[in-house]
């Protein structure tokens, strides 16, 4: 294969004419993996060398992500912004210095990624520039006003628009509202990505509620970090599946992504029931100062209910695993630790842990089987991707990942063969990005490429201590550039801000039209 300025412009076995030949000795050779689902928004602008993507071979991030990120803001909201998603996309010093979805972008660009970034649009973000965090339906007139606002936002590069069913403000969007807006995408060709109301007691009915919307707006439905939570529920993965199988059979266009560990990962603050939620943080922290406020939030954690009820799934509070918190106390312990340690009820003890830490606390969540995690990956509708949320002791999806999927899933249990696990990480996410020069190993296709070794391949982070790098990567190049050589970082930093807009010339994307056979790694 011959790269020369940033794309494969042969494919042969013959290397004349090639000044630097590197012979990769039979490992696979394949286009560089897409983290359909990244929290690095912030992170890339004080830490652009994202090593610990990388050296996945990660070459792409996929931002934006769950309905609430940090593009568009409204200039009076930013503070408040910022404070609602430190414990997902991180924090910078000082203001924000964009409010649209094009500034963040244009913002990204000057710190000079190691890796490409792509953006959603984020439906809460949206709806607060003409709603804020009030829980309301909108009139005609504001959906209108937020379906520009979507417009404008896929005119500034983002891929489709994200949405976070659990997290307010995206939480109080009302179907009319999101069907309109899932017009909106159809009328571009993009597609909605969820966070889904209920990864537990009723992820069937979610799922279903969901591309029943997208389906009547016209557009792609995308579920995010595919799961079924709850040891009541495991198994429902067939139904779930079934539920893709109906929709392709009507023409409909569905897809996901998904991480290969048994824990999920998000905000402390979704344990608590939605009403307790609602507001800006100084309501929720008065709330979680009450007395008799937590009395009521233990009864609805201790009764069943249609809201997602994440601490029932985990079953008891020893599942809770405290991930980060803003002083770094309490990392590594759970929240039944925390609570013997006060001597208190296991509710009191996370809601004063909420309070004493202004709310910046994340977690980890053992809710998930085996079984439904294999049956989900051997499934090509599927992608991949890290959901990585960083600080503290993360959880260790964040940088072992796409490692613990071709040690695990594909080297020791077969459940992918390398042609279908690479297809899902690389080929699949561009497809549905509609990248049209990304994703396979072809002539005239960015050099975005990764060299492993599968025998080599190992995913070094566990939950104890998660800042170990995956090894194994031989190889990994960005845009023709060696990001990293015989596993070890380089100093390139050759990323680009993907934007839709420079993908898509008004016909239509290559959607979901080509097959795994296409996609097979070389050796």
């Amino acid at each position: 294969m011959l790269v020369t300025d940033g794309r494969i412009q042969r494919i042969a076995d013959d290397p004349i004419g090639v000044e630097h030949v590197i012979d990769l000795d039979g490992a696979y050779l394949a286009p560089g993996f897409v983290d359909m689902h990244a929290h690095s928004d912030l992170r890339l602008l004080h830490r652009p060398g994202a090593e610990e993507k990388l050296t996945q071979g990660i070459t792409t991030e996929v931002l934006g992500q769950d309905g609430v990120s940090v593009a568009p803001v409204p200039a009076d909201l930013k503070s408040e912004w910022a404070a609602r998603v430190q414990s997902l996309d991180g924090t910078i010093d000082g203001e924000w210095p964009w409010e649209t979805v094009g500034e963040y972008l244009d913002e990204l660009d000057a710190a000079d990624p190691a890796v490409n970034a792509a953006y959603y649009a984020p439906h809460g973000n949206l709806r607060s520039l003409v709603a804020g965090f009030e829980d309301r339906e909108l009139s005609d007139t504001e959906i209108d006003t937020v379906q520009e606002e979507l417009q404008m936002a896929i005119d500034d590069g983002a891929f489709g628009m994200s949405k976070g069913m659990i997290y307010p403000p995206s939480s109080y969007g009302r179907d009319t509202e999101l069907e309109a807006l899932a017009e909106t995408l159809a009328e571009r060709d993009s597609f909605m990505i969820s966070h889904v109301w209920n990864e537990t007691d009723y992820v069937v009915e979610s799922i279903e509620r969901y591309i029943d919307i997208c389906r009547r707006g016209g557009c792609h439905a995308h579920v995010s970090h595919l799961k079924v939570g709850g040891e009541q529920n495991w198994g429902r993965s067939e139904a779930v599946l079934s539920l893709f199988d109906e929709a392709e059979a009507a023409d409909h266009r569905v897809s996901f992504d998904q991480y290969p560990y048994t824990a999920g990962s998000t905000m402390l603050t979704a344990l608590l029931p939605p009403w307790a939620r609602q507001g800006d943080s100084a309501d929720i922290l008065e709330r979680l100062r009450d007395d008799e406020t937590v009395g009521r939030i233990a009864d609805d954690i201790d009764s069943p209910g249609e809201w997602e009820n994440l601490a029932r799934a985990a079953g008891t509070w020893d599942n809770i695993l405290i991930t980060r918190t803003a002083s770094g106390a309490h990392q590594g312990e759970t929240v039944a630790d925390i609570a013997d340690e006060r001597g208190l009820d296991p509710v009191e003890a996370m809601c004063e842990l909420l309070v004493e830490e202004d709310l910046d606390v994340t977690m980890a969540d053992f809710i998930m089987s085996e079984e439904d995690i294999e049956r989900f990956l051997a499934d090509e509708r599927g992608t991949f991707c890290t959901d990585g949320i960083f600080g503290g002791k993360p959880h260790p999806r964040a940088i072992a990942t796409f490692g613990r999927i071709l040690e695990r899933y594909v080297n020791e249990r077969e459940v992918l063969s390398p042609e279908r696990m690479v297809y899902k990480a690389a080929g699949r996410p561009a497809d549905i990005l509609g990248l049209e020069d990304r994703g396979y190993v072809k002539e005239g296709y960015v050099a975005d490429l990764v060299a492993f070794e599968l025998s080599d391949v190992s995913a070094n982070a566990t939950y104890e201590d998660p800042y170990q790098l995956t090894d194994g990567m031989k190889y990994v190049l960005v845009g023709g550039e060696i990001a990293v050589k015989d596993g070890e970082r380089t100093a390139a930093r050759n990323g680009s801000v993907l934007r839709s807009t420079e993908e898509w010339d008004g016909d239509a994307r290559p959607h979901l039209d080509r097959k795994v056979t296409e996609q097979v790694p070389s050796e």
